[in-house]
């Protein structure tokens, strides 16, 4: 067992290879969920995943299978400690579904953390496939896997720890100007580089986008000076990394960026005017695509919205400015994915929302829409 904390503890991690498999309802059902739109018709989207616990980074392995991390929630009947403090469960995990709609839970009981304060959550954020195998990435919390690259090779066996960044922000934190140090560590994304064996991670807490090598070997690759509050990121069609600053508190509108990724580590912004980008990708064609977690941020709460946006932007120089809003009303969006075929697939519900209510749905043919067609109009609705 693990103990974390005072009084949670939380039970060593088992891949669940005797979970119940089931078909995703809003695969199997084919159910579409119209969404509003004026002008030049109807967009559909299809629930290809639900029921899921505040799901996080989306990734499509080899053989079709789309794999989400889930950061978790409250255990059921676990009473909210009073006061500015962490709220810790076991409730982690990593829900995939093959191409046929059979869906699994694959692993669980992975750190997950709830701050009453803030009501911001951290647990399982990223998930990729490098060489064939599986590796997650886990946020702030406590407890032996938090703030890890794990590596999930062996259905009957716990997760095998490849890189740990808190033990890389412990060695590397800096005393301020009063001596005391602070440590700082809350990975959010990151994308597989095989040629050199290793992946890239946001750090959503230091403005660094770190080198984790497979052998356990951390390097910043990256210090984004003025951007501290870094998340998506993503590898562009010149075979640069790109990410989203978020923005720091208290997140007003306009303030977030998206940056590129030199070799060299330096960085350079190529389009501003962002309200808290969380996320992005590029098609096939090679354009961008941001998710802004809200439409419009006030100052006087940092999180005041509700909805977010899916926006294209449109090259302009060496950078991008924002161009067409595809779809407003996201409800609460946290990753963002487009396949080989274009396909859109956006997390839902990924933050500040009730257990079970996460989603991913799919668009078929949004990359497709005119820069005249207006924004779709996001409705859980069911025909």
């Amino acid at each position: 067992m693990v103990v974390v904390g005072r009084d949670v503890v939380i039970p060593d991690v088992l891949w669940r290879p005797t979970a119940t498999r089931t078909r995703s309802v809003g695969w199997v059902l084919a159910t579409l969920l119209v969404l509003g739109a004026c002008g030049s018709g109807d967009s559909e989207f299809e629930v290809v995943l639900d029921g899921l616990n505040e799901p996080r980074g989306l990734w499509v392995l080899a053989d079709g299978t789309l794999c989400v991390a889930e950061a978790g929630r409250l255990a059921e009947g676990q009473e909210v400690r009073e006061g500015p403090t962490a709220n810790l469960a076991d409730t982690g995990s990593v829900t995939c579904v093959d191409t046929e709609g059979v869906r699994e839970r694959v692993i669980e009981q992975l750190p997950y953390v709830f701050y009453n304060v803030t009501g911001v959550t951290t647990g399982p954020a990223d998930v990729v496939e490098m060489d064939g195998e599986l590796y997650l990435l886990t946020g702030e919390s406590e407890g032996d896997l938090a703030r890890k690259l794990l590596r999930i090779t062996d259905p009957t066996t716990a997760p095998e720890i490849m890189a740990d960044l808190l033990a890389f922000a412990i060695e590397t934190a800096q005393p301020d100007f009063f001596g005391e140090i602070d440590i700082f560590s809350n990975p959010y994304a990151m994308i597989p580089d095989p040629r050199n064996e290793r992946v890239l991670v946001t750090d959503g807490a230091t403005g660094h986008v770190l080198a984790v090598e497979l052998d356990g070997d951390i390097q910043v690759f990256s210090d984004v000076t003025g951007h501290e509050v870094l998340t998506g990121i993503a590898r562009g069609p010149d075979d640069l990394a790109y990410v989203t600053s978020f923005s720091e508190l208290p997140h007003a509108a306009g303030d977030g960026a998206v940056l590129r990724l030199y070799p060299d580590g330096s960085s350079a912004v190529v389009a501003a005017n962002l309200t808290t980008p969380i996320d992005l990708a590029f098609d096939t064609s090679g354009r961008l695509y941001v998710i802004e977690f809200l439409e419009t941020s006030e100052t006087g709460d940092p999180y005041g919205g509700t909805t977010g946006r899916l926006i294209r932007l449109e090259p302009e120089g060496d950078g991008w400015i924002v161009g067409q809003v595809l779809i407003q009303g996201l409800p609460f969006p946290t990753a963002l994915l487009i396949d080989g075929d274009d396909r859109i697939y956006i997390s839902v519900h990924g933050a500040f929302s009730s257990p079970s209510s996460g989603l991913v749905v799919r668009f078929d043919d949004l990359v497709q829409r005119k820069s005249n067609d207006p924004p779709i109009q996001f409705e859980e609705n069911s025909p």
